[in-house]
Formats: C-alpha cells, structure tokens, sequence
C-alpha cells in the first residue's frame, strides 16, 4: 500500500479535476485549487463544472470522505504540487502560457517550502525550462508528468493507464524521483522515467500521431467518395495489417478538443524555429481543416445553395461524452452554414452552454426532435448515442425535407433509406455509383449490375464482376 500524500492541484478543468479526485480516490489528500469564479462556486456546492463520465461521482465521494477539498488559493502544507491549466494555443500556432505563469506565481509560497513542482499541463518542446526561468526553483524540483485521458473517458484513463510518463532534469535527486512515481506505482501501469525533453515530445508525438491517423482515414474516406465506394470496408482490410490497426481510423468530421490541434501546431511551431519543414504535421494539420469544409461543400452539393434553409444540427461537442467545444468540427461547420446564410437550429445535450459562449447568433434548443421541426436537412455532427437512438420515423413526419447528412456514421443507412430520407455520410459514395478508373478509356457502355451484397445497384465500366459493397 502506498503512502497517502498531501497534494496540491492548481486547476480543476478537464485535466486537472479528473486528477484531484482520481488522487483522492487512491487515498491521497488532495486540495485542489481554482480561481475562476464559476467553477470554484460549483465546486464548492459539490457540483462537477464540467461533463465528464463517472467525475461527480468520483467529486461526491471523495468531498464526503475530506480526501479532496476546495480552494480559491493554494495552501502552503503540500508534499508535492501539481499544475493542471490549459495551455491554448494562438493564432500563431503557439501555446499561450498566461495561465500557466499566473498559477506559477499564486504558487510562490507554497513552493517555497520545497515540494516538487508536478507540471501536468501540456507544454510545447522545451517549454519546461521556462518553468525553472519563471519560478527560480532548482531543476532538481521540477517535473513534467503529461496526461493521457481522453474526454468522455477521462476517469477511466486516470484509474487504468497505458503507461505513465515522467520527465525530470539530470540533476533530480533519487528520493524526489521516488516520491512522484509512487504517486502512481499502485495503478500497475508502466512507468517511463526520462528526461524532461523526451516527456515533452512523448506527450506532443503521440497526440500527433492519432491526428495523423484520423486525417488519413479522412481522405481515404474522400477518395471512397470519388470513387463510389464504402470507406467502412477499405479501413477494414487496412487495418486487420498488424503493423497498422484499427485504432483512430475512423472517418468523420475532423477532430477537434483541446489536444490533438494544439501537439500538431505546437510539433510544427517547435521545428520550424529549429529549421525543420515538419511537413507531416503541417499537412495533417492543412488536411483536417479541409476536412471540415469538404463536408460544409458537399451538404450544399447535395442539398442545393443553403441561403434561407433550414438546417437541423445534431451535436456541438468537438466529441460525445464532453461538454468541450473547443475547436470543435461541430462548431466549425456551424460557423461555415451561418456564414452561408443557413438557418440553423441546433441541439447538444452537453455542450450547449459552451456552445453559445463560442458562437452566440447560434440558435439552440433543448431537444433533437425542436431542432428537426420543420427543418429540410438534418447534419449530424457529433456522435452522441441519443441521435443513433431518436424515432426517425418521427423525424420524418417532424421535418419538411429528406435529407439526412451523417457526419459521424452514426446510423443505419438501410434503415433510414426505408423512412424515405435520402442519407448521404462521410465516406460513402452518394448511390454508390462505382466506376473503375482503369477503364475510363473503354468505349464499351457501362452495364447495371446487382451488388449480392446490398440492394443497391452498382455501375461497372465495361467487362467485370460486380464488387462487394
């Protein structure tokens, strides 16, 4: 059994309140620390101030046993203290670390008392010496430990991680090592000791990389499109390769939240000082937005110029699971159909609030079904089960058009065919009108032919079999 410690955690965002209590809830005595208002106020009425699986649980549980308290300031009676701000980035593609340095500096007391700094906010490459510049403290005392939760399954990850990562600097004495592993030693997880360049490009790398992957799958979707074919069984045969797996090679929307955007940007900032072209990076950055505003283009392709019309918008959230809008694709497409002159009602059952901070001439209800009142088209833009689990035979009868753009794969295309809507998704050709590019030349007419596979009817350019679709 580890020995319970007395811990500080400066922020109780999405990172750093899933840490708090995922600490209390080891045995440690934990306080945590916010100054924004509006969620010291909810914490402190025993309220989550943010959406996320099983947290106010955790928050109920660990406020009643007294492991986990609630301040607007840091005390200075703390074994080791950890700092959990966001570190958003700016136009320039550059990690803004105001918040970072005022926690640094509300710190000052307490870090005076000699307890290691526990730098869990995700920093650009070399950002953590500037940490040492900022406080005066000696290396020997600072450590970087980056997250790996995902939001919509942040507890889960905090209690059952792939690996932990810890960063320090050459001359970190043996003990204060000890002590910041064994904060996690119970978790079974592998533990990764290096040094605090290599815990910073751990953090940015993986996160890139998983981008990398959804953009590829994105594009190959793209490609599906053009050439009339089903995304879902060309990453099926892609992935059942060992070497490449199934993982975040899912097509949709784009990705969003406050991770993968930010390590890409911050990977191709961190380069192009050094003199690299970080050109992987760059373009899987380039490609997610194009991404977002190939789906933008395609509903108009589809549905006709959206001036005037009447747009039902299902999800807001970057993801299902959090209340998080930040760079949401959701919010991105949004913005586009405004811009277009759509009339856009919108639904999110967690992100709504956020939402409207982000985009206020938005217009949101508090249902799916009073968003497709009356509506001629219906996006699906985050993948919330309740939209995979609406009466769409309702949803017919409610809008005054077919048109269902399923940004998310979400649903059953054959059986909303069947309700009479015309289902157009990421990755699916529209009618799965196939024509093999390597016969573009042959004169011979195309013939219709019958997929054993579906219903539908499938084109072929001259001779052939017809394709499983």
């Amino acid at each position: 059994m580890h020995q319970p410690r007395r811990i500080v955690v400066v922020g109780a965002g999405y990172v750093g309140l899933v840490t708090a209590v995922g600490l209390a809830e080891m045995g440690h005595q934990v306080e945590v620390v916010e100054m924004r208002p509006d969620r010291l106020a909810a914490l402190r009425a025993g309220r989550s101030p943010i959406h996320e699986a099983g947290l106010q649980d955790l928050l109920t549980t660990s406020l009643a046993s007294g492991r986990l308290t609630v301040a607007d300031h840091p005390g200075v009676d703390a074994e080791i203290v950890m700092v959990c701000v966001g570190t958003p980035f700016g136009a320039d593609g550059r990690s803004d670390l105001g918040q970072l340095d005022g926690a640094l500096r509300s710190l000052a007391p307490t870090l005076e008392r000699g307890a290691p700094l526990v730098v869990r906010s995700t920093l650009p490459p070399g950002a953590t010496r500037l940490v040492v510049e900022w406080t005066g403290l000696p290396t020997e005392r600072i450590f970087s430990n980056p997250e790996f939760l995902r939001q919509g399954t942040a507890v889960h990850d905090f209690l059952h991680p792939t690996r932990i990562v810890i960063g320090h600097f050459p001359d970190a004495a043996p003990d204060t090592i000890d002590l910041v592993v064994g904060l996690y030693a119970e978790l079974g997880a592998p533990i990764l000791v290096v040094d605090v360049s290599a815990a910073e490009l751990i953090k940015n790398g993986a996160n890139a990389f998983l981008a990398l992957k959804l953009s590829f799958a994105n594009e190959m979707a793209s490609l599906a499109e053009e050439y009339g074919t089903d995304i879902e069984a060309v990453l099926e045969g892609i992935s059942l390769d060992p070497r490449i797996g199934s993982h975040y090679m899912r097509p949709g929307l784009g990705f969003g939240g406050s991770c993968l955007p930010k390590e890409l940007k911050a990977l191709a900032v961190s380069g192009r000082d050094r003199g690299l072209g970080m050109y992987v990076t760059r373009a899987a950055s380039d490609a997610n937005t194009a991404q977002q505003l190939r789906f933008a283009d395609r509903i108009e392709t589809e549905f006709g110029p959206v001036a005037g019309r009447r747009i039902a918008l299902l999800g807001l959230a970057f993801k299902a699971g959090t209340d998080d809008v930040r760079d949401s694709p959701a919010l991105a497409i949004a913005r586009t159909m405004l811009e277009r002159g759509a009339r856009i009602r919108a639904h999110d059952p967690a992100a709504a609030a956020n939402a409207l901070r982000e985009l206020p001439e938005l217009v949101v209800v508090g249902t799916p079904e009073g968003a497709l009142d009356a509506a001629e088209a219906a996006v699906i833009a985050t993948e919330w089960p309740v939209y995979g689990q609406l009466d769409w035979s309702d949803a017919r009868r409610r809008m005054s058009g077919n048109l269902v753009v399923d940004g998310r794969r979400l649903l059953d295309r054959e059986a909303i065919v069947a309700l009479g809507f015309r289902y157009i998704a990421v990755g699916r050709a529209s009618g799965l009108d196939i024509v093999d590019a390597r016969d573009r030349s042959d004169p011979a007419p195309p013939r219709r032919v019958r997929s054993a596979a579906t219903d539908d009817g499938v084109w072929l350019a001259g001779k052939g079999v017809a394709p499983r679709v």
